[in-house]
């Protein structure tokens, strides 16, 4: 059964937050937290606009005691890498303050606004109830959350499961060890211009300054029939000291929803690759007749190749097609090709659609994007 990349039309906006590289934003991981006294240094002042952004540990270090949850966060996020790499890629941390007063969605939302590059969500709240609203508007604002509940708690989460939250990955941790930033550092690990090949995938990842942990049958069972992740330690000895001969390893590769974590991350890749493709082709201010058609068309072949070099998209072979993009002019009331009036020219769609096939497990994925622009990106684009 194919999967829908889009399940409605999409109207993609003329500019975007800094426009045509997506780098920034998907190596950027923000992390929303409350923001006491009690977590700042003596004499230190939050920025009045409720963000701080920083690019390594020393910026969190000037404000935050090192005992703060924020810290301890930020920590796990400056010191991880996947395991093909020696360095975090990780660009930039961005910190919001939520105010005591707000919701999680409202701090997020005042976040959004004062700066949207951010393809990941961490958290300090371990509790249920906030990881419920936080996976809720990364649902609804298609963010990558990355979180830690309690294992004793982990079944309050079943409404994420129950309704398909396929951006809410979730990592369940015994008590003792709640404090140490397991979401952050994940969310780190999966930072990347690009989510192909194992490289994006959370499953297998060896975390640095997380402890693993074993459990019982019953609580991995638990966990598993939640698409709940766990942090253990994976050796071919059963018992105690047996560490030696294993590895330690993130185990679940599920969003709470069911969608395998990288694969998800590679629908969104995708989505927003041919988002900014079109906004790339809308900036040569194109004539909206079958020229302008086989104008994009080119331009998505084009980007389907690429898709394929970095191995999101299978290559071509001679029984399959790893990607079929298409491109149709939806005419509308006003449609004339010579008409240039802003009405007119704003009755002018273009669709693009079609399906690719995931690298990754071989899934056909189908793409429905309508290009719509509207009355005051107009104006910019015929100014």
């Amino acid at each position: 059964m194919a999967n829908t990349l889009l399940e409605k039309f999409y109207s993609i906006l003329f500019k975007l937050p800094d426009g045509r590289s997506m780098e920034d934003y998907f190596k950027t991981v923000a992390l929303v937290a409350p923001v006491g006294t009690d977590e700042l240094k003596d004499g230190k002042v939050f920025p009045a606009n409720g963000l701080l952004i920083a690019s390594s540990i020393d910026t969190v270090a000037e404000y935050f005691a090192e005992s703060s949850q924020v810290y301890k966060e930020a920590y796990a996020i400056f010191n991880q890498k996947s395991n093909t790499q020696t360095t975090s890629q990780i660009k930039n941390l961005f910190i919001f303050k939520k105010e005591e007063a707000e919701t999680y969605a409202e701090a997020l939302d005042k976040a959004k606004a004062i700066n949207t590059k951010f393809a990941q969500v961490a958290m300090t709240s371990r509790t249920p109830a906030d990881i419920i609203s936080v996976a809720g508007w990364c649902l609804l604002n298609k963010r990558f959350l990355s979180a830690t509940v309690d294992l004793e708690n982990a079944e309050d989460l079943s409404s994420l499961k129950t309704g398909l939250n396929n951006y809410a990955y979730v990592l369940a941790r015994k008590t003792a060890n709640l404090t140490e930033g397991i979401g952050s550092a994940v969310a780190s690990t999966t930072t990347k211009g690009y989510f192909g090949g194992t490289k994006g995938s959370a499953q297998f990842t060896q975390l640095v300054g997380i402890t693993p942990e074993n459990l019982t049958d019953a609580q991995i069972k638990t966990l598993y029939d939640a698409n709940i992740a766990y942090y253990s330690n994976v050796a071919p000895v059963d018992g105690a000291g047996a560490e030696d001969f294993g590895y330690n390893w993130v185990i679940g590769s599920r969003m709470v929803g069911g969608e395998y974590r990288q694969r998800m991350m590679i629908k969104d890749y995708v989505e927003k690759a041919l988002a900014l493709k079109t906004l790339e082709f809308l900036n040569t201010k194109p004539g909206y007749d079958e020229n302008g058609n086989a104008t994009l068309w080119g331009m998505l072949q084009v980007l389907g190749r690429s898709l394929q070099t970095y191995e999101l998209v299978i290559p071509d072979t001679e029984e399959l097609a790893g990607f079929v993009f298409n491109v149709r002019r939806i005419r509308g009331s006003e449609d004339s090709i010579q008409n240039t009036d802003i009405e007119a020219y704003n009755g002018k769609k273009f669709q693009v659609y079609g399906y690719y096939y995931d690298k990754l497990v071989g899934e056909k994925v189908e793409v429905n994007l309508v290009v719509d622009p509207t009355s005051m990106e107009v104006e910019n684009l015929l100014a």
